[in-house]
């Protein structure tokens, strides 16, 4: 019988880095977050309607509008909707999630930043160890990788000790989803906006004692395993939190 692994470098050096003070290396992904987060407000104040049309579709879920994960969901579809690009990134849901749990528990501008910045380098360093063209073929890079970033955003943001992080990372891989099928689609915004209510949701139930296995991302049966078709554990650990590639 498979035994799951006990320890993840990967898993290891993500959480860390996300719990980790910021260092000064971090200081100019910072400031791009910042900008990100002041446009990403910018373009939901000017989209009520959209915003609207977002949240009729959201309401099979039965959810209250106030609730944080149909907020985020809402935000993430909404901004994921109005893209001037030609499809949403990763950065999408990070910035949907921190936004909504940031303003949620009244962070400042300053940690709302920061775990932006924070989320949007991980899930940039995933994507560096997984890419190709067969994982771009299959699946919505925005969502199965953002829902990693926004959910160590999040993280952040409620200043989850190291191995209740890690746990809500393992919830998080659990959850990636998000096909490139829908491209151009209703439904990539739909997808794209769930991977930031599914970030909220992972570190909710990580933070009230929710478990999952360590190795989540590159374990035997984890995420890269089963969904990608390269795999290169070193792009994401090697001068994590020292070099920013995002």
């Amino acid at each position: 019988m498979h035994e799951a692994a006990a320890h993840s470098v990967v898993s290891d050096a993500l959480v860390t880095f996300a719990v980790a003070p910021l260092p000064q290396s971090a200081a100019s992904s910072v400031d791009a977050a910042r900008r990100a987060v002041a446009d990403a407000r910018a373009t939901a104040s000017q989209s009520r309607d959209a915003a609207r049309r977002v949240a009729e579709l959201l309401k099979s879920q039965q959810g209250s509008p106030a609730d944080a994960r149909v907020q985020a969901w809402t935000l993430g579809a909404l901004l994921a909707g109005e893209a001037a690009s030609s499809a949403p990134s990763f950065a999408t849901p990070v910035l949907a999630a921190a936004i909504t749990m940031g303003d949620r528990i009244a962070a400042s501008d300053d940690d709302i930043a920061a775990a932006v910045a924070i989320g949007h380098e991980a899930a940039a360093r995933v994507l560096s160890a997984l890419d190709s063209s067969e994982y771009r073929a299959r699946w919505n890079v925005a969502s199965s990788l953002g829902v990693l970033g926004a959910t160590l955003a999040v993280a952040r943001l409620l200043k989850l000790d190291a191995t209740r992080a890690r746990h809500a990372l393992g919830v998080a891989a659990t959850q990636a989803a998000g096909l490139a099928h829908n491209a151009g689609h209703a439904m990539e915004a739909i997808e794209t906006g769930k991977a930031a209510a599914d970030a909220i949701e992972s570190t909710l139930i990580a933070k009230h004692g929710f478990t999952s296995a360590p190795a989540s991302i590159d374990g035997r049966r984890g995420l890269a395993a089963l969904m990608a078709y390269r795999f290169d554990a070193d792009a994401i650990t090697n001068e994590l939190g020292v070099r920013w590639t995002s």
